[in-house]
């Protein structure tokens, strides 16, 4: 396997393509519980594995010649819909909030 150096980070938004395959659809037919789904799950990692994820995820739609299929075992979505996939996360955690570690 490549060694990823920083992009390990990615590995686990691309963990939930496992469960996800089909994110385009979803996303393009506005699943009303995805959104608050996956900010929530974004929520429960500490700040620092956020800002990595982020900061990776930001690289990621800078980089989109990248096969990102090829960082995780078993992920069979385009590379075109993990971009989406990618965009969309980013969108929401740049305009969602967490909450306070005293609310979760």
């Amino acid at each position: 396997m490549e060694n990823l150096g920083p992009l390990n980070f990615l590995r686990i938004p691309l963990s939930n393509l496992w469960d996800v395959p089909d994110i385009r659809r979803r996303i393009e037919q506005a699943d009303a519980e995805l959104g608050p789904r996956l900010l929530r799950w974004y929520c429960r990692y500490e700040p620092e594995t956020r800002l990595a994820i982020r900061t990776q995820l930001e690289w990621a739609l800078q980089n989109p010649g990248y096969d990102f299929q090829k960082i995780l075992v078993r992920v069979t979505t385009a590379n075109e819909d993990i971009l989406l996939y990618f965009a969309f996360l980013l969108h929401l955690i740049e305009h969602g909030q967490c909450p306070a570690a005293d609310e979760k």
